[in-house]
């Protein structure tokens, strides 16, 4: 019976482990500097972290944005240190008509280029954010930190198979 018992738990400890793995909970997270955006954002603005109002705003703003024709979007949510948060689409290539009237339903304003901290993640599934957000944002916070930058907003661009983690690139004054 002990036999079985451990058998039965090994499997499960090498189950967890390999789905560990395949969300790169053991990838190593490479940060580099580089330019990023510009970016027409359209958002909704939200307080705090609740993943379950990220999702309501997403998928209301995805079916607004389809309504409108706007096909070439992806998922950029910004989180500041504060506790405030813009959730929302980068959209690409729409026609004025197409964003205009948003107002009453969304914002939409310019980011401008900029150069920012960069680091990559996998997207396997919505687990994804929180796994990718425990290791990117100690590494973000430490390279930070050896360079001398401040504590800004930081980015999260859904990006097909791989989540992109930005903070733009501001020294202390």
């Amino acid at each position: 019976m002990k036999k079985i018992v451990l058998i039965v738990l090994l499997i499960i400890v090498l189950a967890i482990l390999a789905f560990a793995i395949y969300m790169g909970a053991f990838s190593s997270v490479v940060i580099e500097e580089r330019e990023e955006g510009p970016f027409t954002f359209v958002y909704r603005e939200m307080n705090g972290n609740d993943m379950k109002q990220v999702a309501e705003i997403t998928v209301a703003l995805n079916t607004l944005l389809g309504e409108r024709g706007i096909a070439r979007r992806k998922p950029l949510d910004i989180f500041f240190p504060d506790g405030r948060a813009e959730i929302g689409f980068a959209i690409e290539g729409a026609l004025p008509g197409q964003i205009t009237g948003l107002s009453d339903q969304a914002k939409v304003r310019e980011i401008p280029a900029q150069r920012c901290m960069v680091a990559r993640f996998p997207w396997r599934n919505t687990l994804s954010f929180i796994v990718g957000y425990l290791k990117v944002d100690p590494a973000l916070t430490n390279y930070r930190t050896e360079h001398g930058y401040s504590r800004v907003e930081a980015y999260s661009l859904d990006d097909g198979d791989t989540i992109v983690y930005m903070q733009p690139v501001s020294r202390h004054k």
